[in-house]
Formats: structure tokens, C-alpha cells, sequence
């Protein structure tokens, strides 16, 4: 198999399709499917993205995630936000690089705003849509 093959297979636009596009399909609630492989899994570790030689960050760039969404499942993501509140995590967080940092402030949220943000922004503004035309999510009046 020639190097341009295996680009046309792995290359972001066709593995997304299976989840017609949209990368947050990927997550659900007990697992979350490598993009790559297509394996299911409860989180996807960086042991797992060295076999497909990439780190989070270049995952998340590749398929379009947020920078911050966490590579797991909703039921483990919730397991671990209760258990940081139960033990106070927020309390013990000694620095706030933002506040620390005045240039940081400066920026004003220039970042790179990635698929899914694109996606969630287009969902919040179709919902607003319908619900101000007294439509339910089918499209049709309630």
C-alpha cells in the first residue's frame, strides 16, 4: 500500500464520516470511539494515541475537538466532576494563570475556535431558532 493510500484513509474527513461529520458523536455515554481505530473505549489515553503515533492535543486538532474536552465518556467525566467537588478541588487550585499573567487578559479570547465549537454554536442557534418559531426539535408545531 503507497504512503498516498494510507493518507486518503486515515485523512480526518473520512474517519469523521462515519459520525456524519460531527466528532461529539464520537462521545456517548458509556464510550467514546477512537476516530482512528474505531475502537470503543471509556477514555482514550495517550498510551492509546501513541500507538497511532499522536498525542491528545494533535487528536483533538485532527478531528476538531476543543483543546479542553476531556477524552472520555459522559458517565466517567461525571464520576470524575462529582468526585473533584466532594474533595474541594477547585479550593486547593493555588494559581489562576490568568489572573497571574496580564497579558493572558490582553488576548481577550483569541484562541482557534475548533469543529466542535463551530457545531455547538450552530445547535444553540438552530434551537433558538425554532423554539421563537413555536416549533418542537422535529420542526413541526408542538
Amino acid at each position: 500500500m503507497s504512503q498516498i493510500e494510507t493518507d486518503e484513509q486515515t485523512s480526518p474527513d473520512r474517519l469523521l464520516r462515519v459520525f456524519g461529520g460531527d466528532p461529539r458523536r464520537a462521545i456517548r455515554e458509556e464510550t467514546i470511539v477512537c476516530l482512528i481505530c474505531r475502537a470503543a473505549f471509556r477514555q482514550i489515553t495517550n498510551t492509546h494515541l501513541r500507538c497511532h503515533e499522536t498525542t491528545s492535543l494533535g487528536y483533538k486538532e485532527r478531528f476538531g475537538y476543543n483543546r479542553r474536552r476531556p477524552l472520555m465518556c459522559g458517565a466517567l467525566l461525571r464520576l470524575y466532576t462529582e468526585r473533584a467537588i466532594r474533595s474541594r478541588l477547585a479550593a486547593r487550585i493555588l494559581r489562576r494563570p490568568i489572573v497571574d499573567n496580564p497579558e493572558l487578559r490582553c488576548q481577550g479570547g483569541h484562541r482557534p475556535v475548533a469543529l466542535e465549537e463551530i457545531l455547538n454554536r450552530r445547535d444553540i442557534h438552530l434551537a433558538r431558532g425554532a423554539s421563537a418559531r413555536g416549533l418542537n426539535g422535529s420542526g413541526r408545531a408542538p
